[in-house]
């Protein structure tokens, strides 16, 4: 009974990660893809909108890579994660009251505030504890993306039906599983040469150098895909349906590839396998500029979410096995920082403008460029053997 009892155990951080994801991306399922539509109802304009929408990846690149630094190097993670999770529910809750632009601005400014250093501080707890507890992050990943995917177009089918005023509400509730489970994550070291004060010596590694890169030129594609694949479903001819479809097969498509990503990166090895998940991604944006129907783009973005899926477990594993001990979450948020931050704040206006001026087709067949590039930088440093382990020397 009691080796019974032992042998049961390692199955426990497995269903810890696997629970804190599978609760947290419905939550942000509830209210993140409606939120503009949201602001629309209220009359806010296009640039109100835009101006918004910025707000976040200037946190996410200026502010949460220091945060995350700072909760590796004091053992403060599972702390300042659940003061993120909390101070991001009394945002929710306050959402509903305000109706015009700058009062909306400062609760977006704080919610990206409280919100950015929470992802990569979670993605940093729970890929550590995979590899602590040799687990597949893929499979406990795997239940964001089921739950993100299920509960978006449920919530969009009871939205249109009940308007959105109890959407924030139930967001905030829907934080308390979260939140729950954020205190069972193991909090880990306390980051090596702890004396640093800043994050920028993990760019010793030239290949947390090309990952960082290659993470920001896949966020200019992809975010753009993301802010005007909608838009472009409606140029085509597709309606709200069709964009639903969209998302939630997209979505749920990276379900099996994530159950999978274990086997696949133990045959492929960690670079060959982002390579796969670029080339994947490389031929679906290629599929954007070319589709004809909404029907085509829904089928495209199927295939995207597989290779998307690939790409956000292989990152966060090459990222935990070349960061050194402790600084996890580190590595994590300048992933994010890059992908999420730079990326989004530099592109997206550039981005809208060719999208007014030359239309979908063409504005997709430049980011299959961009993700050309970043095929072509990772073969580089492939052939370089960058991605070597590194000698990490401390003061």
């Amino acid at each position: 009974m009691i080796s019974k009892r032992l042998a049961l155990r390692p199955a426990r951080p497995a269903m810890i990660g696997s629970a804190y994801y599978g609760f947290f991306w419905p939550m942000v399922a509830l209210y993140a893809p409606y939120f503009n539509v949201y602001l629309l109802s209220l009359g806010f304009s296009g640039t109100q909108i835009g101006i918004l929408s910025t707000v976040f990846p200037l946190f996410a690149f200026g502010v949460a890579p220091s945060l995350s630094a700072l909760a590796d190097r004091h053992g403060w993670r599972r702390r300042l994660l659940q003061i993120s999770l909390v101070g991001w529910a009394i945002v929710l809750l306050l959402y509903r009251f305000p109706t015009s632009f700058v009062p909306m601005l400062l609760l977006v400014i704080l919610e990206s505030a409280l919100r950015s250093p929470g992802l990569p501080i979670a993605d940093g707890l729970i890929a550590r504890m995979a590899i602590r507890h040799k687990l597949n992050f893929g499979e406990m990943r795997l239940w964001g993306s089921l739950g993100f995917a299920a509960v978006s177009i449920i919530s969009g089918l009871v939205w249109a039906q009940t308007g959105y005023s109890a959407m924030f509400v139930a967001a905030a509730v829907a934080m308390l599983p979260p939140l729950f489970m954020s205190r069972r994550l193991e909090e880990g070291e306390i980051a090596v040469g702890n004396g640093r004060r800043s994050a920028r010596f993990l760019m010793q590694d030239k290949g947390i150098v090309i990952l960082i890169v290659s993470a920001f030129f896949l966020g200019m594609a992809l975010f753009s895909a993301y802010v005007f694949i909608g838009v472009y479903v409606k140029q085509l001819g597709g309606n709200d349906t069709h964009i639903g479809l969209l998302f939630g097969l997209s979505a749920l498509a990276e379900v099996p590839v994530m159950r999978y990503s274990g086997v696949i990166i133990q045959k492929l090895q960690g670079p060959r396998t982002l390579l796969l998940a670029m080339v994947i991604l490389f031929f679906s944006m290629l599929g954007n500029a070319v589709a004809w129907s909404p029907v085509v783009l829904i089928v495209v973005n199927s295939v995207r979410g597989v290779g998307y899926g690939l790409l956000l477990v292989v990152m966060v594993q090459l990222l935990n096995e070349r960061a050194p001990d402790g600084w996890n979450s580190t590595a994590q948020s300048m992933f994010q920082a890059a992908f999420l931050g730079l990326a989004p704040l530099l592109t997206s206006a550039l981005n809208g403008k060719i999208y007014d001026l030359w239309g979908g087709g063409f504005l997709f067949g430049i980011m299959t460029a961009v993700i050309g590039l970043s095929i072509v930088l990772l073969l580089l440093a492939m052939r370089q053997n960058w991605f070597a382990p590194h000698n990490w020397q401390f003061e």
